[in-house]
Order: structure tokens, then C-alpha cells, then sequence
């Protein structure tokens, strides 16, 4: 094509082209990093589990009250909530049953991202609801129903692309990420 009094830039039809190669460059980058979003959404919702057992620990600690963190049955979701009577075997009497009663705040809600699930393991104990829980008493170690230590257990997340990432709890508190 003849250019008009020296006109310099770039034509229509040459801007669509490179457009177009842009774009379909940038389709194949994003179908290739799937697999990492998948890997990274598990194991961010595994970190941010470990996060909030922590502060359950902390603030177990700090108000010498049990903090408890209860898990939705379907594998959504977890809250955090001060449980004002819960068994922390050191001032107030207990009911110890890991269920929220009426005036004990929530503190702390997570909703899973949709393309990850969760599976708590059978040995955390569950409340009245059929929910598992993991109940902090003040001194940082597991809570058990009825007084006592918890045994620990693991939270499984599962990505739909099936990467995992477990958050292991002992009895004495310590949690890791594996």
C-alpha cells in the first residue's frame, strides 16, 4: 500500500493482526498457569486455616477463655467463635459440647473458595449439629468434650484439578501445613 504524504504509524489491518497474536499468546499462558491457580487455592485455604487455629490459640491465651473453631459439615466453610463456656478447666463451668450458645461472639468466618473442598478427619469430635470442631483451651493445648485433652486430627483441602494440602493439629496445639 502506497502511504499518503508521509504519513508514518501503522494500518488498520496490521493492528488487528498483532492484536490477534497477543491474544491467542495470551490464551496459551493462561491454560498452562490452571494447574498452579489450582495448587495455589489449596494451598492458601490450608495457610489460612493454620492462621486461624493460631489465633484461636492466642486469643484462647490472652482472655483465658476456650476458643473454637467449628467445621461445616458439607466441607465449605469453618467459624471461630470465644466460647464463653467451654472447657478450659481453669475458671468456669462447662458444657464443653463445641456448639455456639446464644451470646458468644463469632470472631472469624471463612467460606471456601468453590474450587476447593475440605474433609475433616473422624478424629475431631463433633458437636450436637454433627459438626467437627477443634475447641482451644487457654493454656494452647486440645479441648476434648467433657473436659480432658483433644487428640488432634487433619483437615484435608482439595482442589477440583485434585492437588491437596493437609493442616495437621496435635494435642498440644501445634499445627503445620503439609
Amino acid at each position: 500500500m502506497k502511504r499518503f504524504g508521509g504519513q508514518n504509524g501503522f494500518t488498520l489491518v496490521e493492528l488487528m493482526v498483532t492484536v490477534a497474536i497477543i491474544a491467542i499468546l495470551l490464551k496459551l499462558v493462561g491454560w498452562g498457569l490452571a494447574g498452579v491457580t489450582a495448587y495455589e487455592d489449596v494451598r492458601t485455604a490450608a495457610r489460612r486455616l493454620e492462621a486461624v487455629i493460631q489465633e484461636a490459640k492466642t486469643l484462647a491465651y490472652e482472655k483465658g477463655v476456650v476458643h473454637t473453631i467449628v467445621f461445616d459439615p458439607g466441607g465449605s466453610a469453618y467459624k471461630l467463635f470465644r466460647d464463653d463456656n467451654g472447657n478450659d478447666n481453669r475458671t468456669e463451668p462447662t458444657d464443653g459440647n463445641g456448639k455456639r450458645d446464644d451470646g458468644e461472639p463469632w470472631l472469624r468466618s471463612d467460606v471456601l473458595s468453590s474450587r476447593v473442598s475440605m474433609t475433616v478427619n473422624d478424629t475431631l469430635p463433633k458437636n450436637g449439629n454433627g459438626a467437627p470442631y477443634i475447641s482451644v483451651r487457654s493454656d494452647g493445648r486440645l479441648g476434648a468434650p467433657g473436659g480432658g485433652f483433644g487428640s488432634g486430627g487433619k483437615v484435608t483441602f482439595k482442589s477440583n484439578d485434585d492437588n491437596t494440602a493437609t493442616v495437621t493439629i496435635n494435642a498440644l496445639g501445634w499445627v503445620g501445613v503439609d
